[in-house]
């Protein structure tokens, strides 16, 4: 079990019902925390998706397109917005090609990566299911503050790791406890060595019980191990998205892609992640294709695999 302790410098005369006791408490501080995280994560659309005339932007684009795919391929693997706004990275595919006509592809010695925020991933690695403590504080600069404090020995030497989590973001530093000034820092001073601007002058201790399993999740909130992708099978010629929703079936080389992908999989009863796709009634279908990436579930949406609903032109009711 999870305890919490009063440093003599940092809580001394602080009343017991200081503590925080109640789990409310802990909730609104990290409620506080997530809510000016998504404040800060919020932007504003590009200037290209701000058009006041969308059904004007949408037929410059198919005109754009009508008129790529009047002239002779090859055909570019994207295609730029007349209006431009968006870049391509890696388009020079000017290879030598083989006595058949195939391109000869250098190769590359690269290991795929889903980037994910580690720091995200401290608390369970240090923290959580270990002895430690933890303490929160409403600061005038940085707003609410949640420390975790744990004494760790490496190499028969010990050192102190802190976490403080603020509505910026996750500060993080380790602590080697080798002398008595080193020893006897509190919270209070410890918040001021790792960030400066921190002035609070009280650290409160955590003592609900399952404050442990709150932090786990606030943390951990961030970290995705589940996606959906949509795939849309285009027929050439096809520049409308009324076409492109339209196909009902796709070819042998659209086959082979979803191959590529991932596993086919029947939805019914399916177990693993289903990205919203309905795994009981068939309503969106029977078939999907899914697979697995490391620990992350990836499930695809693809066109030619979901219902066709005569009369809707986009099936946006699937």
């Amino acid at each position: 079990m999870e305890s919490s302790k009063d440093n003599s410098d940092s809580s001394e005369e602080q009343p017991e019902n200081d503590d925080i006791k109640n789990p409310n408490d802990l909730f609104e501080l990290l409620e506080r925390l997530s809510t000016s995280r998504l404040d800060d994560q919020r932007c504003a659309l590009p200037l290209l998706l701000q058009s006041s005339d969308p059904q004007q932007k949408m037929k410059k684009e198919n005109d754009f397109l009508k008129e790529m795919l009047n002239n002779p391929g090859p055909y570019p693997l994207v295609a730029l917005p007349p209006g431009g706004g968006y870049w391509i990275d890696g388009i020079h595919h000017n290879y030598p090609t083989d006595s058949q006509g195939n391109p000869i592809l250098p190769h590359y010695d690269f290991v795929p990566k889903i980037e994910r925020d580690e720091s995200a991933q401290l608390y369970r690695k240090f923290f959580y299911g270990k002895e430690h403590f933890n303490f929160i504080a409403l600061d005038d600069t940085w707003g609410p503050l949640v420390m975790s404090l744990k004494v760790d020995v490496v190499s028969s030497q010990e050192q102190l790791r802190v976490l403080i989590r603020t509505k910026e973001g996750l500060l993080q530093d380790v602590f080697h406890v080798n002398h008595a000034s080193t020893s006897a820092l509190n919270p209070v001073q410890i918040s001021k060595i790792m960030c400066e601007d921190i002035i609070t002058e009280k650290f409160t201790p955590v003592l609900f019980p399952r404050a442990s399993e709150m932090l786990l999740a606030y943390d951990e909130h961030v970290l995705v191990k589940t996606f959906k992708f949509g795939v849309i099978y285009q027929k050439f010629g096809q520049t409308t998205e009324e076409e492109l929703f339209g196909n009902r079936t796709h070819s042998p080389a659209m086959e082979e892609f979803l191959d590529l992908l991932g596993n086919r999989i029947k939805l019914r009863d399916f177990k693993g992640f289903r990205g919203g796709l309905d795994a009981h009634y068939g309503q969106t279908g029977d078939d999907s294709v899914y697979t697995t990436y490391k620990d992350s579930e990836i499930m695809f949406h693809v066109s030619t695999l979901l219902p066709y609903t005569e009369g809707d032109s986009q099936q946006v009711s699937v």
